[in-house]
């Protein structure tokens, strides 16, 4: 098993959001809409364009049973690679975890040991009790969280301008109902089971220009199964940077 620290690791990652999404009144919209194909095309574009990211962030995290605030730095690559490096109080590295979606590694300092085996399904719930595969994460934290197979059957538009464009996933009949500002920005994504529950939602604000794309720079999740409610605050971005198979794998450790 995964020692603690890396359920505190992975929960400062992958837990928790600032205020629910705003709902109010909307209004049917047709699938065929010019702005509802705009926002549909555009959700798919940045799917396809964004496939890495390397930043530095601060991730606050309230739980029932944990509070913690801390600088980490992160790697991520499509479709389901991870490197999460948590910082010491001197900006050390303190430890680091990676995952490609198939296996997990890390290395704690204070052991100077690598633990590693298979990522499953259940890893990222057994370590943070966050019912989520590396292939979600890796989607939320680029801003792009829409997974291939998904079909648009639903859009809602409201007064304000803002609009509700929600998707079934074909593999296992969940939906996404992603949230856009009047500007066509993306403000918030519901995540909810076959039997309507919502398993997750996310919020993304702070956006800022990375080159020619804006990027949330405050990315907020909530999992309401978990009680558990994080901020994840990044002070540098690059989106699309090369990242080769080998960031993914710690040094000195059997395959």
């Amino acid at each position: 098993m995964i020692r603690s620290t890396v359920f505190v690791t992975v929960a400062l990652l992958l837990s928790g959001c600032a205020t629910p999404l705003v709902s109010s009144r909307s209004e049917p919209l047709s699938r065929d809409d010019p702005r509802v194909v705009f926002l549909a095309d555009s959700l798919a574009a940045m799917a396809r364009d964004r496939h890495s990211l390397v930043g530095a962030a601060r991730l606050s995290l309230e739980a029932p049973d944990l509070r913690f605030s801390r600088p980490q730095r992160v790697a991520l690559r499509r479709p389901a690679s991870l490197r999460v490096e948590i910082l010491g109080l001197f900006n050390q590295v303190a430890a680091i975890l990676t995952t490609d979606g198939a296996r997990y590694q890390f290395f704690d300092l204070e052991s100077s040991e690598v633990e590693e085996g298979e990522a499953g399904r259940s890893l990222l719930w057994e370590v943070a009790r966050v019912d989520l595969e590396p292939r979600e994460v890796v989607g939320l934290l680029l801003g792009a969280p829409v997974q291939a197979g998904s079909v648009l059957e639903s859009a809602r538009g409201r007064d304000d301008g803002s609009l509700l464009l929600g998707f079934r996933l074909a593999a296992d009949a969940t939906r996404r109902v992603f949230e856009f500002d009047a500007s066509s920005g993306l403000v918030g994504v519901r995540h909810r089971a076959a039997d309507g529950s919502l398993v997750w939602e996310a919020e993304y604000s702070d956006y800022r220009n990375l080159g020619e794309r804006l990027f949330a720079h405050q990315i907020a999740l909530d999992f309401p199964a978990q009680q558990a409610q994080a901020t994840f605050y990044f002070g540098t971005a690059e989106l699309n940077r090369p990242l080769p198979a080998s960031a993914f794998v710690l040094e000195n450790a059997s395959r």
